[in-house]
């Protein structure tokens, strides 16, 4: 019964219901924390390992997406493959 319970939540949290709404809303304010990052400068966003591109590239992900961490994500990539030398 436990499973049971379990799998449902798991199902409810990721098909529909307030799950849903949640992430679509926390993940909406994620993209708009990324838009203010547009007025900052360009030595600013390279010093924190951002281009435009990318700013632009994670505000046009879908809103199942949470742009904030996928932009973490590609920044840490880049870290990581050595494209950028950390500051």
């Amino acid at each position: 019964m436990k499973d049971y319970a379990l799998n449902r939540a798991i199902f409810l949290e990721q098909s529909h219901g307030p799950g849903v709404l949640r992430r679509m809303f926390r993940n909406w304010t994620a993209r708009r924390n990324i838009a203010k990052l547009t007025e900052l400068d360009d030595n600013l966003l390279q010093d924190i390992g951002v281009t435009r591109e990318d700013i632009h590239w994670a505000k046009s992900l879908p809103l199942a997406v949470n742009a904030a961490i996928a932009l973490e994500e590609l920044i840490f990539r880049r870290h990581r493959q050595g494209e950028v030398e950390p500051r």
